[in-house]
């Protein structure tokens, strides 16, 4: 009988992870797709669901079939464990505030008889799930009020914002123009708590909170920038896209231009602090990091004011971004664009979107408009992605840059479709799409690259130049 109550419980707790909003959540950067193998070519990865405390669920090969097995591992309540739980609730917190510095707001409402401040969200009807993390997680004592086509969540209680809201925000604080309306929203509620201030007296930062401007000798400490704040900020502020015409996929994130100096942390950071995975292949890995600084750039103001941070190379997505923000939790409707839009990475890395095949074009098609929601919502189709990955084979070399691998498939030969450098050991290290591309970078003529090409002949004492792929 015991036995057959384990059992039970067991398939009741896989129904529930399969049905519940998934966090994703890596414990190893390394892992994403193929790149690295567990056991005899089996992926590893942890999907860890908000539902379910103190379990870990592992799920082999990342991206396949539902029907492959769950394995339900029941943590130790021990003291390395509640350690990990402190360290998730540190990034729970650093994300809250990186959301809450896209889609959060300090405010207060009311008269002089009944003054009162407020901190929360409103989000469209999608976003439930999100709130109901920020709820359970904060322990907020409001419930959320739910619309017709929105959600809100918001609290009122001046004691509780002090005792538990301040302290994440002055340990983990906002790095946008938001950080100086904290700090007003902040000082108004302490002088209402301490009763230094009437209600009158108050009534002026109603609209010096929000009114933008800063405060002086006080600065945003970016200092503070770190992953999870990036991606609290990617889920309210961000933008994921695919570019079906152009076979190609994009990720940037919008700001007013008062917050241009928070893009270009956000830049600085990435740059100076992520890095290519380590199973990323040698010559992707150089050609990444040659080309480093040109990864992400800022667009120029538009004439509405607003700015851009955006990155578009594909492997700089496929091995930087993609692998880092598989490694944290996600808590917003986002996460599913997230997933479709890693997923269309994926097939035009292996190139499958040049199969002749329906299903690949009607599941790029299908994905294209992924930021939509309510009705329109794309919601992520894993049956249909696993039967792509798993029913055919790539087209494109999984060792050399997608650019690459375009121009090689496009030209339908190896041939003539560029300038292939190698060194003395024959070590693929840098290709160039023309002779124009490679004279440019050599500081020589095209004739001079065409003729080393021709004879052979080891090019300025270290390379051998060639127009077509060595095996």
């Amino acid at each position: 009988m015991i036995k057959w109550t384990m059992i039970n419980m067991n398939l009741l707790l896989m129904f529930l992870m399969i049905m519940n909003n998934l966090i994703f959540k890596n414990n190893n950067n390394n892992n994403y797709n193929n790149i690295t193998t567990y056991n005899r070519n089996m992926e590893l990865y942890s999907i860890q669901s908000p539902f379910m405390k103190n379990m870990n669920i592992i799920k082999r090969r990342y991206h396949t079939s539902l029907n492959n097995n769950l394995i339900i591992v029941q943590k130790n309540n021990n003291e390395d464990n509640l350690k990990l739980n402190n360290l998730e609730i540190n990034n729970f917190h650093k994300w809250l505030v990186g959301f809450t510095d896209g889609d959060g707001s300090f405010y207060m409402k009311g008269t002089e008889r009944d003054l009162k401040f407020f901190y929360g969200f409103h989000l469209h009807k999608d976003d439930i799930s999100c709130l109901e993390h920020i709820k359970n997680n904060l322990k907020l004592p409001n419930n959320i009020n739910i619309r017709e086509t929105s959600v809100q969540l918001t609290v009122t209680k001046k004691q509780w914002m002090n005792d538990n809201l301040l302290p994440i925000f002055d340990k983990y604080p906002c790095m946008t123009i938001k950080y100086y309306s904290y700090m007003k929203w902040k000082e108004g509620l302490m002088k209402s708590l301490n009763k230094v201030s009437s209600n009158k007296e108050l009534m002026e930062y109603k609209t010096l909170i929000n009114n933008y401007e800063i405060i002086k000798d006080m600065k945003i400490p970016y200092n503070h920038m770190n992953d999870h704040w990036i991606l609290g900020f990617l889920e309210a502020e961000g933008s994921l896209t695919i570019e079906s015409k152009r076979n190609s996929c994009k990720l940037f994130i919008s700001q007013h231009e008062k917050s241009k100096k928070t893009l270009e942390v956000i830049k600085d950071y990435i740059l100076n602090n992520w890095k290519p995975i380590d199973n990323t292949p040698m010559f992707i890995k150089n050609y990444l990091l040659n080309n480093w600084n040109d990864m992400i750039y800022l667009s120029k103001t538009n004439k509405c004011n607003v700015i851009n941070l955006t990155t578009a190379n594909m492997d700089f997505l496929y091995y930087v971004i993609i692998p880092k923000f598989n490694n944290m939790n996600w808590y917003s409707i986002k996460y599913n664009s997230f997933m479709n839009w890693q997923s269309i990475i994926n097939i035009y890395m292996k190139g499958l979107h040049k199969i002749n095949n329906n299903n690949i074009k009607e599941y790029i098609e299908y994905t294209k408009n992924l930021n939509k929601k309510g009705i329109n919502k794309i919601d992520y189709n894993i049956e249909l992605y696993n039967n792509i990955i798993n029913n055919n084979k790539p087209l494109y070399n999984k060792n050399y840059p997608y650019r690459t691998n375009s121009i090689i498939h496009s030209k339908k030969s190896i041939t003539g479709v560029g300038v292939f450098v190698y060194d003395l050991n024959n070590t693929l290290i840098m290709t160039f799409t023309s002779h124009v591309t490679a004279g440019a970078h050599f500081n020589c003529s095209k004739h001079e690259i065409a003729k080393y090409i021709k004879n052979g002949n080891v090019f300025m004492n270290k390379y051998i130049l060639k127009n077509i792929l060595l095996d």
